[in-house]
């Protein structure tokens, strides 16, 4: 869930009160009954949305009226702000001496999901109200992750060349989290819809979408029962056909330039947290009904599955025969589909991606052959003359949300680093000649460095952790290190991390990207320019997915996948229950920015 940070008593009570005033408000005045409740504005930069080059400098998407329910609309672009907190400001005309040395795009955190699966744990929902970091729990928008992941790649491919440089698009990395649950159908889709090719959405009964909004639970928002459930209660609303168009076959349009991966925490564990524990037995309600008809539709129903787990171990069977009564939801059982995959397999699906030549590629998509030989998940790879990318697996495979490394991946980064250092810093600070070849380094990781904080031995990698201030530290012994792409927190965040001792400019930044699934829903792109001034300066630039802000709720033209996406943004924003959405965008720092960092050798 968003932030993986515990909340406050006080913002508890805050979004107590502000329900309590919303409810009053729709009372009073309806919920939207349909149509364009309000005007969505117009584009005011120099290009129009579906145009090659449109991001969020030419426009942005925000909320619109005063209504309890928010609808989105246009809203004025925001340029580029000069960020130079390392302590080194470029110089006033590099515009004109500039060349570009790497362009990429970013997603994070897209959660392809099957929302129908027995095995998902949205009876968490009332632990979020203390801890959005939960994992558990039901976005009103989770049904419609295919088709924002394919608006996604839409407005990524209208940047594939930058718009400010001509440079090309080397490639659009994937920060992990690319599943919700890393099962078999989660994992086909994703790669389907980044391949471009036919993808449906569904598991369990052909057709039809038969999850908890269609279950009696009244907390989740049912879009075909008007008035009904509390959230409609609270201003959403009715859209008759939702449900079943968002499980329908559709036809992605695929990326345009080839792309990378790493996982997250999602892409490994049972909903991206729990491994084997003591006490009670979470882990064990993972395959007690991954291939079930009968899945847990609310807090009592979860808790039920779980003390039966617990007590009496992951039976199938025996949940069949005493799952009946209160909490509990028929679905159509699909266990074939709904298998979740182990880490070796998920890296096989990855390197057999592309390698017929189907797809953008490249093959593994980072991954080699070696990392099955070896049983490792992180890579490297060289980028033109000057860029080495740095991919690494943060996540835990054992228990909790959060990242660390072990000691195997920390070993080969640092031996790694020295290949792309002709000097650097040893553990006590003292400067060590070595015969690497001086490379940029970019790296890419799913946690970030404040989300680091996982102690538990993990069984890929046993030993002692590195966690986000071990590895920021070993970072900064590495003075070729100069950006480090993230994401985990659902959040748009840049950390600027000063090398100590390094002078005026020296150090690397910290570029957190929000998610494909909740608010904004956006993705970013990066492009690295040498200034020619001994500066380099990270064009960071944040792109809305290509779907409009405000769409009907009824249309000629049915639910279409563009529509759907529209409708996920804006159910997104309202999904406020845990945490404010807007807060996901972070400040004007934190989105469209130019981050200027010293050049640690001589760029010829």
């Amino acid at each position: 869930m968003p932030q993986h940070q515990h909340n406050s008593v006080a913002k508890v009570v805050r979004r107590l009160a502000r329900s309590r005033r919303q409810a009053q408000l729709v009372r009073a005045h309806g919920p939207w009954a349909g149509g364009l409740a309000e005007h969505p504005g117009e584009p005011t930069g120099s290009r129009a949305p579906g145009e090659p080059g449109f991001s969020t400098v030419d426009a942005t998407i925000r909320p619109i009226g005063r209504g309890r329910y928010r609808r989105l609309g246009w809203a004025a672009g925001e340029d580029h702000l000069l960020r130079t907190d390392l302590g080194r400001p470029p110089s006033p005309d590099r515009a004109a001496t500039r060349r570009s040395l790497l362009y990429v795009a970013h997603h994070t955190d897209v959660h392809v999901c099957d929302a129908q699966s027995p095995a998902r744990m949205e009876g968490g929902e009332a632990y979020g109200w203390v801890n959005p970091g939960s994992d558990g729990g039901h976005r009103p928008q989770e049904t419609c992750t295919t088709q924002v992941l394919d608006r996604l790649v839409a407005a990524t491919n209208a940047v594939a060349t930058s718009p400010v440089s001509g440079a090309p698009m080397a490639w659009c990395i994937q920060t992990g989290d690319n599943t919700d649950n890393r099962t078999a159908s989660e994992v086909r889709w994703w790669l389907d819809v980044l391949a471009g090719r036919t993808v449906t959405p569904n598991t369990g009964a052909p057709d039809r979408y038969e999850g908890l909004q269609r279950s009696a639970w009244r907390t989740v928002w049912h879009p075909d029962r008007p008035g009904w459930d509390f959230r409609q209660k609270h201003g959403f609303p009715h859209l008759p056909g939702f449900l079943d168009a968002a499980v329908s076959t559709f036809e992605p349009v695929g990326l345009d330039v080839p792309w990378l991966a790493v996982f997250g925490n999602h892409d490994q564990i049972f909903s991206g947290t729990f491994g084997t524990t003591t006490g009670l037995r979470i882990d064990l309600v993972e395959p007690m009904l991954v291939g079930a008809s009968r899945k847990p539709a609310n807090a009592v129903g979860l808790i039920r599955a779980i003390v039966h787990a617990t007590l009496l171990g992951p039976d199938p069977d025996r949940w069949a025969r005493w799952s009946g009564g209160p909490g509990v939801h028929g679905v159509t059982p699909d266990p074939d589909a709904r298998r979740c995959l182990t880490l070796d397999r998920y890296l096989a699906e990855l390197l057999a991606d592309g390698a017929d030549g189907d797809g953008p590629g490249p093959a593994g998509h980072g991954f080699t052959p070696a990392n099955l030989a070896e049983g490792t998940s992180w890579w490297s790879r060289a980028e033109g003359e000057h860029v080495q990318v740095i991919g690494l697996d943060t996540c835990n495979h054992t228990n909790g949300d959060g990242g660390a490394m072990g000691p195997r991946q920390t070993a080969w980064l640092e031996a790694e680093l020295e290949r792309h250092h002709s000097r650097w810093r040893d553990p006590r600070g003292e400067w060590v000649t070595g015969e690497g070849t001086d490379r940029l380094v970019v790296l890419a990781s799913h946690h970030n460095s404040w989300t680091m904080d996982n102690t538990r031995d993990d069984e890929v990698d046993p030993g002692p952790r590195t966690l986000g201030p071990d590895l920021v530290a070993l970072l900064e012994r590495f003075p070729n290190v100069v950006l480090w792409i993230d994401g985990h927190s659902h959040e748009h965040r840049i950390h600027p991390h000063p090398r100590p001792g390094g002078g005026p400019g020296s150090g690397f930044w910290e570029v957190n990207t929000s998610s494909a699934i909740d608010f904004a829903q956006q993705g970013r792109t990066l492009e690295l320019f040498d200034n020619g001034d001994d500066t380099i300066s990270i064009l960071v630039t944040v792109l809305d997915h290509a779907a409009p802000p405000l769409v009907p709720y009824r249309s000629d033209e049915g639910w279409t996948p563009e529509r759907l996406a529209s409708i996920s943004r804006e159910l997104a924003v309202n999904d406020d229950r845990w945490f404010e959405p807007m807060d996901l965008l972070g400040l004007p720092e934190d989105r469209n920015v130019e981050l200027v960092v010293a050049a640690p050798f001589r760029l010829g």
